[in-house]
C-alpha cells in the first residue's frame, strides 16, 4: 500500500495525466469487490491463453467484429468464447439470449460448416416475461424488435432461432446433446437459475457452459455463480465465467 501511494504521489508531479488513467483503472476494479456479497474474487481466474490444452497445434479462433453495440460482448470476450468452443470441440451449441446476434455470430463462426447453433429469445410478438424483470436495460433488450438482425448472412444457415420465454422452455429434448451452452439472457436471479440449470441438463459430459456479465453491475449473476455447484471460473480481462461438466467415468 505504501509503495502504491508513493507512486501515485510521484505521478502527480512527473506525469499528472497518467494519474487519471491509473485512478480510472483502480476505480473500475473496486466496483467488483466493494460489496462482499458480489465480490468476484472468490471465483478462480484463468487467462484465456491458459485454456489451451497444451498440445503443439494452434487453435484457429474466428472473430466477428461489429461496430460498438450496446448489450454485447467485447472483442476479448468474443475471442474467449471461441477459445472455450475449441476447448470442448463444439459442434452443437445453445445460447440463452439472442438480442441482435453479436454473440450468436461468434458462436456460429466457431462451429464447423455442418455445426449447429440454437439461440433462444422471447417471441417478437410477445415480450412479456414469466418471471418479473424490473431493470430498464433488461426490458429494453427484451423489447428490441430486430432480434438477430446483425448475424452475417453467410452464418445464418448454421443458426436455429427459437422464440420462447426460457422459463417455459423444455430442455429435455436437448438433454446431454450440447457441446457448449452460453447463458446471456435476463440477469435476474430467477432467470439466471432457470437458464443455468437448463443449460446443465442440455450439456453433454465434458461440455462447457459459459455465463456473460459476471460483474458487479449484474449482482445476481455473481451470487449465483458463487453458490452453484458447478465450480465456475472466470476469464481474465472479460466478464465471462465458465464451468466444465465432468465426463462420465
Amino acid at each position: 500500500m505504501a509503495k502504491l501511494l508513493g507512486r501515485l504521489c510521484k505521478l502527480c508531479f512527473v506525469n499528472p495525466r497518467g494519474l487519471r488513467e491509473v485512478s480510472g483503472h483502480a476505480l473500475a476494479q473496486t466496483e467488483g469487490v466493494m460489496d462482499p456479497e458480489i465480490d468476484v474474487l472468490p471465483l478462480p481466474k484463468v487467462a484465456a491463453v491458459d485454456l489451451h490444452d497444451g498440445g503443439a497445434q494452434a487453435w484457429n479462433v474466428n472473430v466477428q467484429v461489429f461496430p460498438a453495440i450496446t448489450f454485447s460482448v467485447t472483442l476479448m470476450e468474443a475471442v474467449s468464447l471461441g477459445v472455450l468452443m475449441r476447448k470442448c470441440r463444439a459442434r452443437r451449441v445453445f445460447e440463452f439470449g439472442t438480442h441482435r446476434g453479436v454473440s450468436t455470430s461468434q458462436l456460429a463462426a466457431n462451429v464447423p460448416d455442418d455445426g449447429e447453433v440454437f439461440t433462444l429469445d422471447l417471441p417478437r410478438t410477445n415480450t412479456q416475461t414469466h418471471f418479473k424483470v424490473e431493470c430498464a436495460a433488461e426490458k429494453e433488450v427484451a423489447n428490441f424488435p430486430r432480434k438477430g438482425d446483425l448475424i452475417p448472412e453467410q452464418l445464418r444457415s448454421r443458426v436455429h432461432f427459437l422464440e420462447q420465454d426460457s422459463a417455459l422452455f423444455d430442455p429435455k429434448p436437448y438433454a446431454e446433446s450440447m457441446d457448449f451452452v452460453f447463458v446471456d439472457a435476463a440477469h435476474t436471479m430467477d432467470y439466471v437459475v432457470n437458464d443455468s440449470e437448463k443449460a446443465w441438463v442440455m450439456l453433454r459430459p465434458g461440455g462447457i457452459v459459459a455465463w456473460h456479465d459476471c460483474r458487479a453491475q449484474s449482482p445476481d449473476v455473481i451470487k449465483y455463480l458463487r453458490g452453484c455447484p458447478y465450480k465456475p471460473r472466470r476469464i481474465g480481462e472479460t466478464t465471462l465465467a465458465f464451468a466444465e461438466k465432468p465426463a462420465k467415468s
